[in-house]
């Protein structure tokens, strides 16, 4: 692969948040080679023209694609077909209603060149909230967390002292493209945590929260950490062999009747 990072955006009915999303892309200047591809998912509200717009002015960093299949698919496919198009040593995702803080590029690829050792790259974001009124409210989210490599991965998510969102992290593309994504609820939170449980170390820097503006108010998904929504049995098995593995006696899971991944810190 060569030297590089590709962004994924699976695009799907964001008219109102696009052209903030790529405009944050541009701003993203640096010494890094980066690409974005925005994977339209059959938008129907304009989304479509504002991002082919983008590609027309701007070809050397966007790639708009157009699936194949009619109708709305979902943000996995949408992400998987980005990951088989990326040809570069590293990528990231971001939704189509949040943005890409300026630097972040930069920061993580040249950390993950510097160390090898390390199979990604994450810190901080900000969220970006409405009152009912319509203020705005942005609330910076630092991993707290004094752990660069939390090689107790359970402890980090379960316990909430290291907040890391999904998109503000840097991969490696290669073992990305060995996992994909999954149809299934939570997709986002599925991946990350089947990455970092399969591909440790992970580096957490909680010196800067620039990554990512995560804005709340456009997003239907929830936290990654929730771990309570998730919805499919492998991730119960996960974590459990990832308690056998590092000897973590402070939690307990197991499945409810409804299939939820459940639970209970030990005293």
């Amino acid at each position: 692969m060569e030297k590089g990072f590709t962004l994924v955006i699976p695009l799907y009915n964001k008219v109102n948040a696009i052209s903030s999303t790529l405009d944050s892309v541009l701003n993203n200047h640096g010494g890094y080679p980066f690409k974005c591809i925005i994977v339209d998912d059959d938008s129907t509200d304009g989304s479509s023209e504002i991002a082919m717009e983008y590609d027309t002015n701007y070809p050397d960093i966007f790639m708009y694609i157009k699936k194949k299949h009619r109708g709305h698919k979902g943000p996995a496919y949408a992400r998987n077909l980005g990951i088989k198009l990326a040809d570069t040593e590293y990528i990231g995702f971001l939704d189509a209603d949040d943005e890409l803080c300026s630097g972040f590029i930069d920061r993580g690829c040249n950390f993950l060149d510097e160390y090898p050792e390390y199979n990604s790259y994450s810190n901080g974001h900000t969220i970006h909230s409405k009152d009912i009124d319509g203020s705005d409210h942005y609330f910076t989210v630092y991993t707290n967390t004094d752990k660069c490599v939390f090689n107790d991965f359970i402890d980090a998510i379960v316990s909430g002292y290291c907040n890391v969102h999904f998109c503000a992290t840097i991969y490696k593309t290669e073992l990305v493209k060995q996992i994909l994504f999954g149809d299934v609820f939570c997709e986002d939170s599925v991946f990350k945590l089947e990455y970092c449980y399969k591909f440790l170390p992970v580096y957490i820097d909680n010196s800067t929260a620039e990554s990512i503006i995560f804005n709340e108010f456009n997003s239907e998904s929830r936290e990654w950490n929730t771990i309570n929504t998730y919805k499919t049995i492998w991730q119960l098995e996960i974590l459990l062999s990832f308690k056998n593995k590092s000897k973590c006696d402070k939690y307990d899971f197991w499945l409810d009747e409804n299939n939820n991944v459940i639970f209970q810190i030990l005293k």
